[in-house]
């Protein structure tokens, strides 16, 4: 029989019990399961951890992770684990996520689908009343994976729209195109790490653990987490105002420059320590030991059967977590061959030139082909830009955040407005993105679509559901974007007219063009 105190007892027990224990072993063997099969998503989520600071967190979500654990290691160890089977079943679908996810090349929902098969696999694993326990642990794993960069367009529009509106509020003249505007004292643009994401994500992830372990309440959790979101938000907005103010006053001598960074830091050092001083007011002391009546007890023995059971839904998790990889290998087949673009053959009165309008290319990357001309009719131009995508993945994807008309951080094209329209197509008419540019001297008027395996949208969703429709049925993944743009009569008169004219007349030629450069390749 033991001779130490009861205190001793307590505290040396759970982490004997914890740290040797069946289960404990089973929920290790089916997470490391899981990543071996799904090695290459994970380390795709630790080269973002690595190379953008804005996900850097992600490295202490693990840490804290298991910090949340030990924290409900006396509930753990009274807790029996009993596989939960239907938990297989949320596995596969884990799984299919990530199947369809990769076969689209949507790298973030197949990190999300990872971080879900290993929860699912914990789930059947440890059981439902286990899972309960780690119910905020498991919730929290989310965090680990690199979300939010497609917040980041949003979030530069309404720091630029405040920006805007709180200059003239001060009595300073502003003129603004897109996210550019120009003082009387200089011009300034607002630029992607002017759109707050770093502070957003890095308060939600501190906010979420602090509503967790500070509150009861339901209520209180959600306003402070709703909290947690608005404040850095503003609070951008004020920096961003800030920022050109103290410039403007200044005469362009403070805030600009490595001062800029430092005082944006600052500034949202100071409101977070404000945010959460305020929160501490509603601070909800934890239940006491005999309220939650979480007395340490020693858990209940189990049977040869019962841990043969927790390690056969280990390797039952990793097996159906594992079917899919197979069907992707199959299904992801690179053609290896470069598809041809022939220049398009004019129609009617259109007369067919290489080049461009006024200097201008849309910025996609990666493309297997280009192919931009200038088509001339009756004292009118447009251009016509086709890129053509094939054997896709990162970095080398028709359907990623860096692809589109004109980037935010370029200097000469700036995308002032878009929209959507109706552009006559062949027999009928597609809703396509327009999209007003303003350059140097000049303004554009342009209307985009994405062209899939023969079928358009302008939609970015269904254009990556239909590439992934047209590689799972053995198709390929061939798609492409198509661009026409002119330069605007008069400004604030658009060139819609002449661009549905050209689509009136050339659609044809461009879509078996489109066609002809997806033959080649088969």
């Amino acid at each position: 029989m033991s001779t130490l105190p009861a205190e001793a007892r307590d505290t040396r027990f759970p982490l004997r019990a914890i740290a040797g224990s069946v289960p404990v072993l089973a929920a290790v063997l089916a997470v490391l399961g899981v990543l071996g099969l799904y090695w290459e998503t994970a380390a795709s989520i630790v080269a973002i951890w690595w190379k953008n600071q804005t996900f850097a967190h992600g490295f202490v979500v693990i840490p804290i992770c298991l910090w949340l654990v030990w924290r409900r290691r006396d509930e753990l160890t009274r807790t029996p684990a009993k596989p939960w089977w239907p938990g297989l079943i949320a596995v596969l679908l884990c799984g299919a996520l990530w199947f369809v996810m990769s076969v689209a090349n949507v790298l973030g929902l197949k990190q999300f689908a990872l971080a879900f098969m290993i929860q699912a696999s914990m789930v059947t694993v440890l059981g439902l009343r286990v899972a309960r326990i780690l119910a905020f642990p498991l919730a929290f794993l989310l965090f680990a994976v690199p979300a939010g960069e497609f917040l980041v367009p949003v979030l530069m529009d309404w720091t630029a729209d405040f920006t805007v509106a709180a200059i003239r509020w001060s009595g300073v003249p502003v003129f603004r195109e897109g996210n550019h505007f120009a003082l009387p004292s200089g011009n300034w643009s607002i630029v992607e790490a002017c759109s707050g994401i770093r502070y957003l994500v890095a308060s939600v992830m501190v906010g979420t653990i602090y509503a967790a372990l500070a509150y009861r309440s339901t209520k209180r959790r959600v306003a402070f987490l709703a909290a947690s979101i608005a404040v850095p938000i503003v609070a951008n907005w004020l920096r961003a105002y800030g920022i050109v103010m103290i410039g403007h006053l200044s005469n362009n001598q403070l805030a600009v420059g490595v001062d800029h960074l430092v005082y944006g830091w600052l500034f949202f050092g100071v409101v977070m320590l404000l945010l959460f001083w305020a929160g501490s007011f509603w601070h909800e002391a934890p239940l006491s030991p005999e309220a939650q009546k979480l007395r340490t007890a020693r858990p209940p023995s189990m049977s040869p059967h019962q841990r043969s059971q927790l390690l056969l839904a280990a390797i039952a998790a990793i097996v159906a977590a594992g079917i899919w990889k197979p069907l992707e290998a199959a299904v992801d087949r690179p053609s290896n061959s470069i598809p041809v673009l022939a220049p398009i053959s004019a129609r009617e009165e259109w007369v067919a030139a290489p080049g461009s309008v006024a200097g201008f290319k849309p910025h996609y990357l990666g493309a297997a082909a280009e192919l931009q001309q200038i088509f001339r009719e009756d004292g009118r131009e447009v251009g016509l830009y086709l890129a053509y995508y094939r054997d896709q993945e990162k970095g080398r994807e028709l359907v990623t955040w860096g692809n589109m008309l004109a980037t935010p951080g370029d200097p000469r094209w700036i995308q002032i407005a878009s929209s959507s329209e109706n552009l006559p197509w062949l027999d009928g008419s597609v809703t396509a993105s327009r999209i007003e540019i303003a350059g140097p001297n000049t303004f554009l008027d342009a209307f985009r679509l994405y062209w899939v395996n023969g079928r358009v949208t302008s939609s970015d969703y269904i254009a990556k559901a239909l590439m992934a429709w047209s590689k799972i049925t053995g198709q390929g993944d061939d798609s492409a974007v198509i661009v026409i743009y002119a330069p605007e009569p008069t400004r604030g008169k658009g060139a819609g007219d002449i661009l549905k004219n050209f689509a009136t007349a050339n659609a044809s030629s461009i879509e078996q063009a489109l066609a002809m450069a997806r033959q080649s390749a088969r």
